[in-house]
């Protein structure tokens, strides 16, 4: 029997092939295989944005979508199903890596799949990624938090109440999968706060602004941020 093979997590950075860790790289290059996040999975491919991140990086090694959908009752069905997949690999001896967009344990699908490998004692080493919201500052050429400011991160907000909520407080506000809330123009309009919005970070779809105006109708992605900077 096969000695148990190595799990590497693997964080891609926010899109842009070229901000991957060179440690991060080289996992990948050095992997046996590598398993990476799909919304979707059919006949014509699988949807992912890791998925297109590992196709720029031009890799020699076989890789293979986890169906994970983003949003849905039965997630933990699925991540129960997708670690099953990576168990089995990891039982033929293979250096397995899992990939994630963004930062390995930073909202991210890998984290879920990390609590179930720790719980079945498998050996693991994380490669962390740049985070879509710190490749934003760099993007909105302006510093997220400097001096005593502090930061405060949310995601998937219930209400505007409750960014407002967050507000209160004169610090820097990182609103992440801000997709399940409707309207944005109009509360940014009577927001008075300055922000930076962008939206698929570091792709060739890339979208930012500082004007609530160019927010009137756009359909917001899941793969969007808002950084509200202390006044």
């Amino acid at each position: 029997m096969p000695k148990q093979g190595i799990l590497i997590g693997v964080g891609l950075g926010p899109g842009d092939p070229e901000l991957i860790t060179l440690k991060g790289l080289r996992a990948l290059e050095n992997a046996d295989l590598i398993f990476y996040p799909a919304s979707e999975i059919n006949k014509g491919g699988a949807k992912s944005y890791s998925g297109e991140i590992l196709q720029s990086l031009q890799l020699k090694v076989p890789t293979k979508p986890l169906l994970i959908p983003m949003t849905g009752k039965d997630r933990n069905v699925f991540y129960a199903k997708a670690f099953a997949q990576i168990v089995e690999e990891l039982n033929n001896g293979k250096r397995v890596v899992v990939v994630s967009e963004g930062d390995l344990l930073f909202y991210s699908t890998f984290g879920y799949i990390f609590k179930l490998a720790q719980a079945a004692g498998l050996t693991s080493e994380l490669i962390p990624g740049v985070p879509a919201f710190i490749a934003a500052g760099s993007e909105g050429y302006q510093p997220i938090v400097e001096g005593n400011t502090s930061l405060k991160v949310m995601a998937r907000p219930q209400s505007y109440d409750d960014i407002n909520t967050a507000l209160e407080t004169n610090s820097t506000l990182v609103v992440m999968k801000m997709s399940v809330l409707k309207d944005w123009h109009n509360y940014l309009e009577q927001c008075n706060r300055p922000f930076f919005y962008i939206e698929k970070a570091g792709t060739s779809e890339q979208f930012s602004t500082t004007k609530a105006e160019d927010l009137l109708n756009r359909q917001i992605p899941y793969f969007s941020l808002m950084i509200f900077y202390a006044n």
